[in-house]
């Protein structure tokens, strides 16, 4: 295929659009590559190691813990020694829980002295932004590439709701209540992602109207729950270090982490009912309600599924060395997983309500719209 028949079949203005973007990612991954002048830490590049096996300890199962020291030399990249070589000493073992290995290329924050002839210094932590830059940049080029414009504006609802998050935790830190901020953060989180995605439309107001009412019913229902039983059957001990009550973090995080996949729901019914109108504008409600049921029933099982892999795996780490500790599965459940399988029900309870709640409301506010001419869809003949 040649360049002008791919670019005819792509678009050009897309194609355009798109190496630019893919310009600005590599600029922006290179640029984080050599930002040292941005940082008042001390930041060295390693270019040299070498390493001896110091000793050998017996570690859990039957295993051999190895120690290992590492001799560094590093090129100091900012400050006043720019330039200059230094030596950093190293220590790891084989299982590299509470320490790392380096390797050359890798850039280190360290502490110099420089009391000594040869510079000497100590390693404080790793420089890792560009491998954060360069994830996110490997992301928005995906996500562009596969949604297009939808897919920019994607990136730009996530922006958004990561500047309003922020927002509302400084707002936490200067005193404000966190359910309340949790509330009106959801309340924007859900307009602002709908709308910016789907733009100013009655598909969007059933969607939006959909999503709150059906976080609205669900944290009722888990509030209601836990004072009526007192909290009884939740164990709060990973919150034990919190001062604030721990219920009320509780249902700020169901509130906050049901959300998302209620959004999704609320959409996915609202434009499947506008779908269906337009297509065939003498379409009764009841017809629109059961080709609801039947759409919600196939989407139902796998969004429980995604709230329940999503706060689970989180725990995966701590699942496993406890198991290794000869832990039994059902204090692993009690202990680790407790929180998460109450987050993940509570949502699969928020999304089977959001169904009923979002064909109820989709069907009303969509079939009366003024414009109901069945409108030709691209491939139809």
């Amino acid at each position: 295929m040649s360049l002008n028949v791919l670019l005819k079949k792509i678009g050009r203005k897309r194609a355009v659009s798109f190496l630019i973007l893919f310009i600005i990612c590599i600029g922006a991954v290179i640029f984080t590559e050599n930002d040292y002048f941005l940082y008042n830490r001390t930041i060295a590049e390693v270019v040299s190691v070498s390493e001896d096996l110091t000793r050998t300890s017996p570690a859990m199962i039957n295993s051999t813990e190895y120690q290992y020291t590492q001799r560094l030399t590093v090129e100091i990249k900012n400050g006043e020694h720019k330039g200059e070589l230094a030596t950093v000493t190293n220590k790891y073992s084989s299982s590299l829980v509470t320490d790392e290995k380096f390797s050359k290329g890798d850039k280190l924050f360290v502490d110099v002295n420089s009391s000594g002839e040869k510079l000497k210094a100590v390693c404080t932590g790793v420089k890792r932004d560009v491998y954060a830059v360069g994830v996110t940049m490997l992301f928005v080029l995906t996500i562009v590439l596969v949604g297009g414009k939808k897919g920019a504006l994607s990136m730009l609802s996530v922006t958004f709701n990561a500047l309003i998050f922020a927002a509302a935790i400084e707002a936490y830190h200067r005193g404000l209540d966190l359910f309340g901020l949790c509330l009106g953060a959801a309340v924007l989180f859900t307009v602002s992602s709908l709308v910016i995605v789907s733009g100013i439309n009655r598909k969007t107001a059933a969607a939006v109207v959909s999503a709150l009412c059906g976080t609205a019913v669900t944290i009722a229902i888990a509030y209601a729950v836990l004072k009526l039983t007192k909290g009884r059957g939740v164990r709060f001990d990973q919150m034990q270090y919190l001062i604030k009550p721990y219920e009320e973090i509780f249902i700020s995080e169901l509130l906050v982490g049901g959300l998302g996949a209620i959004m999704d729901i609320s959409i996915t019914m609202s434009s499947s009912m506008s779908e269906l109108i337009d297509r065939d504008s003498s379409i009764t409600f009841s017809a629109l309600r059961h080709s609801g049921r039947e759409i919600g029933k196939d989407i139902m099982g796998t969004m429980t599924n995604v709230l329940l892999f999503t706060y689970v795996c989180g725990c995966i780490p701590l699942v496993i060395l406890a198991l290794r500790n000869n832990v039994t599965l059902t204090d692993v459940l009690n202990n680790y997983l407790d929180l998460e399988i109450v987050r993940a029900f509570v949502g699969g309870i928020g999304i089977v309500l959001t169904i009923p709640i979002a064909i109820f409301i989709s069907t009303h506010m969509l079939k009366g719209k003024e414009n109901t001419t069945p409108q030709p869809k691209e491939g139809d003949a």
